[in-house]
């Protein structure tokens, strides 16, 4: 008992650190702020820039400022196809407000390759939305009662359900369940047929945010009654479960 509790405590301690490397490496980018007011006035002017959602293709889909791009904030690489040729022009980045990193990790690969006029609209979607702005909707995807399963239930059920973590290579380090197949979340949209569907799918992220949307994905291309882990890999890590590097 005394090891399973030491194993708890450092893999929570393990998992507060990295968050916070992680903020401090993002704040490092030092980039400024558009508010709601000052966005809408660039658009209505007719000035142009580049906004993009950060976000997955699959959440774009769903959900996304009307006249945005979507460039995952993992796929900000040099030669993608959406980035403009001009590296001064004016790109702003956003995605689900002030809690999703995405967007700031979407203008830091920006200004690594470069790009040197960027702004981060940090309220993103939420504020958006609640002012009745613009929105577009591409896909409606199906209502889904998702089965919730607890750090123990899934661990339980190993061996007889594939899991499937669609954290990205920025959360891998924390560890992962052993057997589970990655395919991060912005690659979801092109890779899901790697699944098999002759097997129950239990998706695994990063603290339970994306799990939902993508068990709407995977039930509307096919996959019955896909489940979750509930709190993501951070709660599997506080009940002091195994992972492998």
């Amino acid at each position: 008992m005394k090891k399973l509790a030491l194993f708890t405590r450092t893999g929570i301690l393990f998992a507060c650190m990295f968050l916070l490397l992680q903020g401090l490496a993002l704040a490092a980018g030092d980039f400024k702020f558009i508010t709601t007011e000052d966005l809408k006035k660039k658009m209505d002017a007719g000035e142009k820039f580049l906004l993009v959602d950060a976000l997955s293709p699959i959440e774009f889909d769903e959900m996304s400022i009307k006249g945005s791009v979507n460039i995952p904030s993992s796929r900000v690489k040099a030669g993608h196809p959406l980035l403009p040729a001009d590296k001064g022009g004016l790109i702003v980045f956003y995605c689900k407000g002030p809690k999703c990193n995405k967007s700031r990790a979407a203008a830091e690969n920006a200004q690594k390759l470069g790009y040197t006029n960027i702004l981060v609209y940090n309220d993103g979607i939420p504020a958006w939305a609640k002012a009745g702005l613009p929105m577009d909707h591409a896909v409606e995807y199906p209502k889904l009662k998702t089965a919730r399963l607890a750090p123990k239930e899934l661990q339980a059920q190993l061996g007889t359900v594939e899991v499937l973590d669609i954290r990205g290579k920025e959360h891998l380090e924390l560890g992962k369940i052993k057997g589970a197949i990655n395919i991060s979340f912005d690659d979801l949209d092109t890779e899901f047929a790697k699944l098999p569907k002759g097997k129950k799918i239990v998706i695994v992220d990063h603290a339970g945010k994306q799990v939902n949307i993508a068990a709407k994905f995977l039930h509307m291309k096919g996959y019955a009654d896909p489940a979750v882990l509930d709190g993501g890999i951070l709660a599997w890590l506080r009940d002091g479960l195994p992972v492998e590097k």
